[in-house]
């Protein structure tokens, strides 16, 4: 993909996708987007940050058919399957970075903890396309995706809180406006999204990326492949 010409087809998706701001301008989120990480080491998985809500129903293991999950498994692994119904795609607006980095970068800026539901790494830091749980999706807990204006109409902060509420958020370490993001990363996340729509029947208009929530905002970036996520996602 060209990422420096959008094309008619790239309008009419964001077009479509930001329709879910239902008109309303949101500033942007994260507590880590556009924040540079200082440190890439990796200093081992941290067990605050295992997974308790699987990302794949039950019977669902390699080898079988993911479409075949149940609404039982979902509510039996404790996955609220009714709040859900957006995807938000996010990069961190780093090179390198954990987890735990995150974490630590999200409470400095003043949230409970990291805001995203789920980490893709690209190697720097976190392992290649490892697709790890964080705190929020452990207890099904709300994103941090947009954040209200300064003086917010009761309409505004309605709408925020809601697509705050009912949208996963997952974040690739990178910075999609510097450089390309790894093969094993696009990989992981093209099999996390389509899991996550599989079992929560989010719909691909449902997908979007956190630029689409505000035009101020670059994140994933211009080297993201739109195209290719989407050629993977469920109708």
């Amino acid at each position: 993909m060209n990422s420096t010409q959008p094309d008619h087809n790239q309008k009419t998706r964001t077009t479509t996708r930001t329709k879910l701001v239902l008109g309303v301008f949101v500033t942007s989120m994260t507590a880590v987007t556009g924040m540079l990480l200082m440190s890439g080491e990796f200093d081992g998985p941290s067990s605050g940050f295992v997974a308790t809500k699987p990302v794949f129903a039950t019977g669902t293991e390699a080898g079988s058919d993911r479409d075949s999950a149940t609404e039982a498994d979902i509510q039996d692994q404790g996955i609220d399957s009714e709040l859900w119904q957006h995807i938000v795609i996010h990069d961190s607006g780093s090179m390198a970075g954990t987890v735990r980095e995150l974490d630590a970068q999200a409470r400095q800026a003043g949230l409970n903890d990291i805001g995203y539901h789920f980490v893709i790494g690209n190697g720097s830091g976190l392992s290649d396309g490892v697709v790890e749980a964080t705190p929020r999706w452990n207890r099904q807990g709300a994103g941090a995706h947009v954040a209200a204006s300064a003086a917010p109409s009761p309409l505004e902060r309605e709408q925020v809180d809601d697509l705050n509420r009912h949208a996963i958020g997952i974040c690739l370490i990178g910075n999609g406006e510097r450089a390309a993001f790894t093969e094993s990363q696009l990989r992981a996340l093209a099999d996390l999204v389509r899991a996550l729509q599989t079992q929560l029947e989010i719909p691909a208009s449902r997908v979007v990326l956190h630029s689409d929530l505000n035009s101020e905002v670059a994140s994933p970036g211009r080297f993201f492949p739109v195209e290719r996520l989407e050629s993977h996602l469920k109708p």
